[in-house]
């Protein structure tokens, strides 16, 4: 097969970049949608810059990508997806080539990802690459215990200004402020005594947690399991998740306690620092 035209994602209007965002992952572990709206927020909250992404477009469609978000020097692959047709062609190979070539241009110190530890071919692909992994993340799901408590609803800004305060050092892009920062409605903040939890109804019985923080001199005194336990109580019979973007060393014995288990899928975060004498992409 001949090497596919690779252009920047700006080249193709947001709706049908949806649209081959859904139908690249295709098939794909994870049910991925072709909501306009849902792509958009994807692309805002998580610093993809559309300028720096890549896509391959055949007769009108993309037929594969690879969306690039940047904050800083550090670069991630925020998503790479091919067609069904065009799997295991060597476009993926070609894409991330590329990708990593602009990343060296632009000067960057790292490219950060994360990759579904199941997906074995991709996994393979980036460590051939040079990627190496640096921790597993792991979800959660279930229904916490309900105790219903005077839940007082705050402002998106002032969770975010705890969790700058308060929040743990060096989490996952997906976890990070910088990336919290950009929700809006219809997430939703919460306090109950020092605990602050932002949260997101995603459908008529699901609700995901995307962050919870307790203050240091507060921990360990029962005020997150508070916190959920009444939002378990202000939506009851929910069944609650937190995805699966967070390190595996981080608050297992806290989900548990409320009663979540931890999901079957787990990704790898990994990163290559783009120094001399690199591994290439073979």
């Amino acid at each position: 097969m001949s090497a596919p035209e690779i252009s920047s994602a700006l080249s193709v209007p947001l709706d049908r970049l949806a649209e081959g965002f859904a139908a690249c992952f295709a098939g794909y572990v994870v049910p991925i949608s072709g909501d306009v709206r849902a792509f958009e927020q994807r692309v805002r909250t998580e610093h993809v810059h559309l300028a720096d992404s890549l896509v391959v477009v055949r007769e009108g469609r993309v037929e594969a990508l690879a969306l690039v978000a940047r904050r800083g020097t550090t670069s991630r692959v925020a998503a790479m997806a091919i067609v069904p047709g065009l799997r295991r062609t060597g476009v993926g190979r070609e894409l991330l080539r590329r990708l990593m070539d602009e990343a060296r241009g632009r000067g960057d110190h790292a490219v950060l990802l994360e990759v579904i530890e199941s997906n074995a071919p991709a996994v393979a692909l980036y460590e051939r690459t040079g990627f190496q992994v640096r921790r597993r993340l792991v979800g959660w799901e279930g229904t916490p215990p309900e105790h219903a408590a005077p839940l007082e609803e705050i402002a998106l800004s002032t969770a975010l200004a705890a969790i700058l305060r308060e929040g743990e050092p060096g989490l996952p892009w997906q976890l990070a402020p910088e990336t919290l920062a950009g929700l809006t409605a219809p997430t939703r903040a919460f306090r109950l005594g020092a605990a602050m939890a932002v949260v997101l109804e995603t459908g008529p019985q699901d609700v995901m947690l995307r962050s919870l923080v307790v203050p240091g001199e507060q921990r360990r005194r029962g005020e997150g399991s508070r916190l959920l336990r009444a939002l378990a109580a202000w939506l009851p019979g929910r069944r609650w998740r937190v995805p699966a973007i967070v390190p595996e060393s981080l608050g297992a014995a806290f989900f548990a306690a409320q009663g979540l288990r931890r999901q079957p899928l787990t990704q790898l975060e990994m990163a290559h620092g783009l120094q001399a004498g690199e591994a290439s992409v073979r």
